[in-house]
C-alpha cells in the first residue's frame, strides 16, 4: 500500500488492507474508514435502484480490456460520475 501512493498523484487509494488503521501516513488517517457489510441497507440501497429514487451518475461504461486506459488518463472521460467496467459473462453449459 505504502508504494501505491507514489503512481497516484491527486487519485484516491481504496484498499482492504487491515494495516490502514495503523498507517501514520496523513493521507490514510485523513480519509481511513471501516465498512461493515449489513444485508438490510444493501437491500435498501437496491430497491431504492430498482424504483429509479436513486440513480448513479455513470461517466462510461468499459470493457475489461479498456479499463487500464481509462485509469491511467489515456481515454477521455466527461470528469463526472464513475467508471463502470464490465466483465463478459461466460456460462458454460451444464453437461449431464
Amino acid at each position: 500500500m505504502d508504494r501505491s501512493w507514489s503512481v497516484l498523484g491527486d487519485g484516491r487509494l481504496v484498499t482492504m488492507a487491515a494495516t490502514a488503521e495503523q498507517s501514520t501516513d496523513p493521507r490514510v488517517k485523513e480519509s481511513f474508514f471501516i465498512v461493515e457489510p449489513n444485508q438490510k441497507q444493501l437491500m435498501e440501497v437496491a430497491r431504492l435502484l430498482d424504483a429509479g429514487e436513486l440513480r448513479p451518475v455513470v461517466d462510461s461504461v468499459v470493457p475489461l480490456s479498456g479499463a487500464p486506459d481509462v485509469f491511467s488518463g489515456k481515454a477521455p472521460r466527461q470528469g463526472r460520475g464513475k467508471v463502470v467496467v464490465t466483465f463478459q459473462e461466460t456460462v458454460q453449459p451444464v453437461v449431464k
